[in-house]
């Protein structure tokens, strides 16, 4: 059991509630986290519509999530049975695939939208 993951796991699992709660809400949040990295990206983050902030939800709640087991399998895979681990490794799998769906839906609702950086604010 290694101690040294625990705060990677921490920070995996706060940003899983990060991403649940955009994907419940379907709102920004306010700043500093809500802002954009220039006044574009601001304006575009403002004028988005819900779907997008569940997009960015769903994207960041499945990557905290795929990160937390890849964490837990790295961290303590010594004192885990096998059975567990190859359950693991399998919901690793299926988180996985989740996060290149919510990269295709959110790709494709930025694209709708017109929220790429190069689309005019």
């Amino acid at each position: 059991m290694s101690q040294a993951y625990l705060p990677m796991i921490v920070l995996e699992l706060l940003l899983a509630a990060y991403g649940a709660g955009l994907l419940l809400t379907g709102r920004n949040y306010s700043s500093p986290l809500g802002r954009g990295l220039t006044r574009g990206d601001t304006q575009r983050m403002q004028r988005a519509p819900a779907i997008y902030f569940r997009a960015v939800g769903a994207l960041a709640a499945t990557g905290g999530l795929a990160l937390v087991v890849y964490g837990v399998l790295t961290g303590f895979r010594s004192s885990l049975s096998g059975a567990v681990v190859g359950s693991l490794q399998v919901l690793e799998a299926l988180l996985y695939i989740a996060v290149l769906v919510s990269v295709f839906w959110l790709l494709r609702v930025a694209n709708r939208y017109k929220l790429f950086r190069w689309n005019k604010p």
